[in-house]
């Protein structure tokens, strides 16, 4: 079951990708986007040990890293920011999840369309001011609501308001402003 359940999200987040590229070839014109690929369907040792899942080339050949979620249509309502924080819990393969492996300079978020053909909805967001803000919140917990999910894996992670992390938002669309407003 979790295994099915694993193929229909990586499913899911591969028919994504080009929507993603298009918000940031809109965001940095005339970029060139790259997603990281592991061989034989392993994760790339940059998603895995650091969280980046695509570089975007900027024209005078800068790179930006970024790393990217994209949540099913039907989780918009919550306008909530998942933040995983360990995988595997409770199990002999616990390991530290996305937070303590969070390098990449940005992090692209976005709610799909019904359709699932583009974003409904998204935000692209600082990491550093990310951290910065976790930081001085003191802890994740004091921003958000502890979860454990235990549908995908047995990670845990913490659900945090999107209105929490506007400070660090760089660019968004489709967020109602309530939510933005700093």
């Amino acid at each position: 079951m979790a295994y099915q359940q694993f193929n229909a999200d990586n499913a899911f987040q591969l028919q994504m990708r080009p929507a993603a590229v298009r918000i940031y070839q809109t965001l940095f014109p005339d970029c060139q986007v790259s997603h990281l690929e592991g061989r034989e369907g392993q994760a790339h040792v940059l998603d895995a040990e650091f969280a980046i899942d695509a570089m975007i080339r900027m024209t005078q050949g800068q790179c930006l890293s970024v790393q990217e979620k994209f949540r099913r249509h039907s989780f918009m309502r919550r306008w909530d920011f998942t933040q995983e924080y360990r995988n595997a819990v409770g199990t002999e393969y616990e390991a530290p999840g996305e937070w303590y492996k969070l390098w990449a300079q940005l992090y692209f978020y976005g709610w799909a369309n019904a359709e699932l053909n583009d974003f409904g909805a998204w935000f692209l967001m600082d990491i550093v001011k990310y951290k910065l803000l976790v930081e001085e919140a003191g802890g994740l917990a004091k921003l958000g609501v502890y979860h454990r999910n235990q549908r995908h894996g047995s990670a845990d992670f913490y659900a945090i308001p999107v209105a929490a992390l506007a400070p660090a938002i760089l660019e968004s669309r489709g967020v109602p402003q309530r939510f933005l407003a700093r």
